[in-house]
């Protein structure tokens, strides 16, 4: 299965509940540093798929938050498919 596919971690219910961006899940503090660097090296080829800063970080805090993991090859994958959507 691939990371477009692959349905959310185990440790996703607990993390959905009042955030800075509604309806999207936020990392726990100790996820943000992950979430930033993911953002970070996937942004070259984000940006040119399109997205925005902001969507980048906002897709990474996702991503992180949903128990997705940390994969860079997962990540940009599973970005570029949210985008399409």
């Amino acid at each position: 299965m691939d990371q477009t596919t692959r349905p959310p971690g185990p440790l996703e219910p607990e993390k959905r509940g009042e955030t800075a961006d509604p309806g999207h899940p936020q990392p726990e503090a100790a996820e943000v540093e992950s979430a930033r660097l993911l953002a970070n090296e996937a942004g070259a080829e984000l940006t040119r798929a399109g997205l925005s800063d902001k969507e980048i970080r906002r897709l990474a805090d996702e991503y992180v938050a949903m128990d997705r993991g940390e994969d860079l090859d997962g990540f940009i994958a599973w970005a570029k498919a949210q985008s399409r959507r």
